[in-house]
C-alpha cells in the first residue's frame, strides 16, 4: 500500500487539528442573543466578568445584567468590600418607558435600604429617579453602564452618553447592588451574578 508523502501527512494533521479546535471551542458568551464580554476596562483598570444573568420583571425578561470586578467575588459583602473600579452593564431586551424604570428603582431602593440609609440617601435617590423619568423610552438594545470609579463615585451612561453628574457616595453604590445580589434578590439572578451556581 502506497502512503502519501510526509508533507501531505503533516498538512492533513494540521487540518484535522484546526477542525478539532473549531469544533470544541466554546462560542462567545451570549444571553438572549446579547454578547457578554469577558472583560471591561474602567478608569484604565481591566476588570473580569464576575457573572451575568437576565433580569425579569414579573414574567417578562427586561434586560441582561453583567458584573465586572478586578477579581472574582462570590458574595455581595465581598463585592462591596473589594477595592478598585467596578461595573454593572445592562442591555435592554424590550422597550420600557422611563417612568416605569424610575418607579421600579424607587421600589427596589425602599425594599432594600434601612430607614437610616433611606433618610441619608433620599435626595440622591430622588435625583436618579428623576433622571430615569425624563427618558421617554429605553429601547431594546439600549446599553446602560453603571461604573463605580474611586475618587469619582457612580458614573452612568446610556449608549455612551452621560446620564448626569457622578454620585460620590459609597453607601448609595452598596445599596444599589442589593436588589440584584442581596438576600431579597431573585435566587437565579443573584447566583449567576455572583457565580455561585
Amino acid at each position: 500500500m502506497k502512503h502519501p508523502p510526509s508533507w501531505q501527512r503533516w498538512g492533513l494533521a494540521c487540518c484535522l487539528a484546526v477542525a478539532s479546535a473549531m469544533a470544541t471551542a466554546e462560542p462567545p458568551h451570549e444571553l438572549e442573543g446579547v454578547p457578554i464580554d469577558d472583560s471591561a476596562t474602567v478608569a484604565g483598570t481591566k476588570l473580569v466578568l464576575n457573572g451575568a444573568s437576565i433580569q425579569k420583571r414579573g414574567f417578562f425578561k427586561t434586560n441582561t445584567l453583567a458584573l465586572y470586578l478586578i477579581e472574582k467575588r462570590h458574595t455581595l459583602d465581598e463585592v462591596v468590600k473589594l477595592s478598585g473600579p467596578k461595573r454593572v452593564h445592562l442591555v435592554m431586551l424590550r422597550d420600557v418607558k422611563g417612568f416605569l424604570i424610575a418607579r421600579q428603582f424607587l421600589t427596589d431602593f425602599a425594599a432594600n435600604a434601612t430607614e437610616v440609609e433611606a433618610n441619608a440617601l433620599s435626595a440622591e435617590v430622588e435625583l436618579i429617579a428623576d433622571g430615569y423619568a425624563t427618558i421617554d423610552m429605553l429601547h431594546k438594545g439600549d446599553a446602560v453602564v453603571i461604573d463605580w470609579v474611586p475618587g469619582q463615585g457612580i458614573v452612568s451612561t446610556l449608549n455612551g452618553h452621560s446620564m448626569g453628574p457622578a454620585h460620590d457616595n459609597q453607601l448609595l453604590w452598596d445599596v444599589s447592588l442589593r436588589p440584584v445580589m442581596g438576600k431579597q434578590a431573585p435566587r437565579e439572578l443573584r447566583e449567576q451574578l455572583l457565580d455561585t451556581q
